[in-house]
Parts: C-alpha cells; sequence; structure tokens
C-alpha cells in the first residue's frame, strides 16, 4: 500500500535496458472505478501533450523507483480520449471537503493510499477534521460514495467507522453496485444542496444550478413515497443500506430503488441534454442538443453516466 505522496516523484526505469526514462510528475483518477488510470510522465511540457503510462502497465512501483517493460507502454496523451477526459475532470481527491450524506461538512482529504498491486485502487483516504488535530485518522474506502472535484461525499456514520493505521484499510473492497452508486451520488448531492449558500460556493465553485435543485428536490420526494416500505426509513437510508437483517429488508429496498429509478426516467424522458456525455471509452452516449429517450436512459444507466446526464439537461 503506497500514499500518492510517495509516488509522485519517482523515477520511472525501463527494466529492459535498465535506463531511467523520466519521473513521476501527476496522478490521473478515474473517480468512477477509485483508482489512479494513468501516472503522468515528466518531460517538461504542456500537460496536453504530455506522456501517460497506464497503471495497468506498470510492473511495480517500490521505494526508490517505479518500473515498466519498455518505453513502449508510454503514450502520448493525446492518443487516449480516455485519459483526456479523466483529466479534464480534473479530480484531484486530496484536499477536498468531506462532506456527508446527509450534507455535513466534516473536515477535508489529506492524502490517498493506493494499492499498488490491485490496480492502483484508491484503499483509504487521510481525514483531517480540523488545523489542531494531533493525529489523521483515515477514511477506508468503503465508507465513501462520490469521489467529486471539489468535495468527496462520505457515509453518514463515517466518523465512527475512521482507521488509526495503514495496515487496518482493507484493499479488498469490491465494486459497488452501478445504480446505488447513481443513488449514492444524487442523494449526496441533495444534502448539499441544504447548507448555507456560501458553503455550497465553496463546495461546488459556484452557484448550485436551480434545475439541479429542482431535479434533486423532486428525486428526493420519493423518500417520502417510499417510508412505508423501508420500515419508517426515508430513501437516502433504505435505498443505499450495504446490509440487510433479512431477506424481507432486500426486497424492500429493491422496491425503493425500483420506484427511485421510475422517477429518474419519468424526469428525463423528453428533455434535451445540454452537453454531449460519453462513456469512459470515449464513445458518445447522447451529443448535445439531442432529446432524451429510454434508449438514451437505458445507456447512460449501463455505463454509469446517468447522474451525469440528470445534471445536464433542459426542458
Amino acid at each position: 500500500m503506497k500514499k500518492t505522496q510517495k509516488i509522485l516523484g519517482l523515477p520511472i526505469i525501463s527494466i529492459s535496458d535498465g535506463m531511467e526514462v523520466g519521473k513521476v510528475k501527476s496522478i490521473i483518477i478515474n473517480a468512477e472505478k477509485g483508482a489512479i488510470d494513468y501516472i503522468v510522465v515528466d518531460s517538461g511540457i504542456q500537460i496536453f501533450s504530455a506522456r501517460v503510462i497506464a497503471t495497468e502497465d506498470i510492473l511495480g512501483i517500490g521505494e526508490y523507483a517505479l518500473t515498466i517493460e519498455n518505453e513502449d507502454v508510454i503514450s502520448d496523451i493525446s492518443k487516449i480520449p480516455s485519459a483526456i477526459q479523466l483529466l479534464q475532470k480534473d479530480i484531484k481527491v486530496k484536499g477536498t471537503k468531506v462532506l456527508t450524506k446527509k450534507g455535513r461538512l466534516i473536515g477535508e482529504i489529506g492524502d490517498i493510499y493506493v494499492d499498488e498491486n490491485d490496480g492502483c485502487k484508491i484503499t483509504g483516504l487521510e481525514f483531517i477534521a480540523d488545523i489542531t488535530q494531533k493525529q489523521i485518522r483515515l477514511i477506508p474506502r468503503d465508507s465513501v460514495i462520490t469521489f467529486g472535484k471539489n468535495l468527496t461525499v462520505v457515509t453518514e456514520d463515517v466518523e465512527s467507522r475512521l482507521l488509526d493505521t495503514p495496515s487496518q484499510l482493507d484493499s479488498d473492497l469490491g465494486s459497488f453496485d452501478s445504480e446505488k452508486k447513481n443513488i449514492y451520488d444524487i442523494m449526496g448531492l441533495q444534502g448539499a444542496l441544504n447548507v448555507e449558500p456560501e458553503i455550497k460556493q465553496d463546495l461546488f465553485g459556484g452557484p448550485v444550478a436551480d434545475d439541479l435543485a429542482g431535479v434533486l428536490d423532486e428525486m428526493a420526494a420519493v423518500a417520502g413515497e417510499t417510508e412505508a416500505l423501508s420500515g419508517g426509513e426515508t430513501l437516502p437510508e433504505a435505498a443505499v443500506a450495504t446490509e440487510a437483517d433479512d431477506h424481507t429488508d432486500e426486497e424492500e429496498k429493491d422496491n425503493a430503488s425500483v420506484l427511485f429509478e421510475q422517477r429518474q426516467r419519468q424526469y428525463l424522458k423528453g428533455r434535451y441534454a445540454t452537453k454531449t456525455i460519453t462513456d469512459s471509452e470515449g464513445n458518445v452516449i447522447i451529443y448535445e442538443g439531442m432529446q432524451i429517450d429510454d434508449a438514451v436512459i437505458d445507456e447512460a444507466k449501463k455505463k454509469g453516466r446517468l447522474v451525469e446526464l440528470v445534471m445536464n439537461n433542459r426542458a
């Protein structure tokens, strides 16, 4: 397990000829995967003309060097649309505010821990509550809901799950169900909309769009409709629970999830996309100005872009 601070600046060694071919300049994070997808090679040129290494081509990340088979695995970033897309999203994680699912601001993120032996997946985050905090504690990966540009959304019970040492981080985290992730994203943002205006400005880098607020308010209304299904819990609690006491609880959550998806679909159908939305490989799901239909919604859902579609549309 490595902190990203320990990776930055490492010499990059080609083992085929034993030569140093560059140094690690920066990392490119894939927020949906919760992992580092690319390493940027320090070459002293502009970032969009930079060279990158896909983490799947890295042989190892040691204390003194990052190793690759040969220079052939280093590519011009201009030839990799998915890398450019991730770079434009500019997800740093480090230094972002920490927001709980219900909208509490509780601190910020320090460094990032990754598992260098498992695709550089993020395994934990340093949590800094305030400047007086003497010991930096750790947020485990399974307590993170969303890696955003300006904030990291975490589960409401995150404070009770904080860890004290990197050895406690569990690198075998599995993957989130894609639709639960979409519910996580929207409900996390709904909580953010409930905080003070000046905090919204700080979190999102600008005013929150009225349309987005309306979308989230309308979708959050499903909570009241599903209260009976969740035994008194509102949807944010019932729909994103990761453990069930019994089979009946699972069925109730499934019903709530279905109702939530119906509300998403009802809102989106017939509206128009306000940006071109692509999948992680650069394939276009919908072009700006096109009308949203069931096929587009299904494709966005399949490719994990449903939240992006919800946030970028007009009547």
